[in-house]
């Protein structure tokens, strides 16, 4: 029989634990996400006192680890002092911006938690209230000069997905897009003393998307082959003579950058 699973109410519920693990953290109880009728509080004239209320998203962590111990049929007493790493891209928050259609109109503290594909704010750098920013495409934000903006795209089977893309090349035909992801892997007990043990730990991942003459960005394989298939007829013979003899990493975001600069100019 498969073991049932547990999990100690200091992972599911303790987040002033939390808070010592991985950084500030939403205080239960008030509910409430940073919705579109909290970003028109913002901009009312009584901004600095708006009360748009905590993050309880949060809970998406905890619940999915739930769930996935629970596949294994494993009786797990874990804590996040148990978990190597962190869900967010900077655990510090950084002073950023927020943007209505391009447009901004408030500057705030931010942090992208690549976990939850969600980004994390408070009004100043000493508050003690974190909340979520509203999932929608009018909406965008700056942290720290990197942009994150909320799209549909196409996954890599094709299907059709909405969340915070980095655009890192626009202003031609091609844009090109980061996406970066924590993974949580489950942790592996050594079997033996002569085998190796791994914790439970986050792992990065980073996608890139590409827009073409403002379709949907689309998921790009970063071999060489599937990046020179992204160009269009009458470029693919400049980019395949372009890249030749040079030393590509394809898998480098800041020479995929390179790469889409160029053909955005040819």
């Amino acid at each position: 029989m498969k073991r049932l699973f547990y999990i100690t109410l200091a992972f599911v519920m303790s987040f002033g634990f939390y808070a010592n693990a991985q950084g500030n953290i939403h205080s239960p109880g008030e509910g409430g996400v940073f919705t579109q009728n909290a970003l028109a509080g913002l901009k009312g004239p009584d901004a600095e006192n708006y009360d748009m209320g905590n993050n309880p998203a949060m809970m998406d962590l905890y619940n999915d680890m739930r769930m996935k111990f629970g596949r294994m049929g494993e009786e797990v007493n874990l804590t996040l002092d148990d978990i190597d790493g962190t869900i967010y891209l900077n655990e510090d928050f950084a002073l950023g911006a927020l943007y209505e259609d391009g447009v901004a109109f408030k500057r705030l503290y931010l942090r992208y938690d690549a976990y939850n594909d969600e980004v994390e704010l408070k009004e100043a750098a000493d508050s003690e209230v974190v909340r979520a920013m509203v999932k929608h495409p009018k909406y965008s934000c700056s942290i720290a000069g990197d942009k994150f903006v909320y799209l549909d795209y196409l996954g890599e089977e094709g299907e059709v997905q909405s969340g915070y893309l980095k655009p890192l090349i626009f202003g031609g035909d091609y844009i090109l897009y980061e996406k970066q992801i924590k993974v949580f892997k489950e942790g592996k007990p050594a079997k033996t003393s002569l085998d190796n043990s791994f914790p439970h730990r986050f792992l990065d991942k980073t996608e890139y998307y590409v827009s073409v003459e403002g379709e949907t960005p689309q998921f790009m394989k970063t071999k060489k082959s599937d990046v020179l298939s992204v160009f269009s007829d009458n470029k693919y013979s400049a980019m395949k003579k372009y890249t030749k003899g040079k030393h590509i990493d394809y898998d480098d975001g800041r020479d995929l950058m390179n790469l889409f600069a160029y053909a955005n100019n040819l």
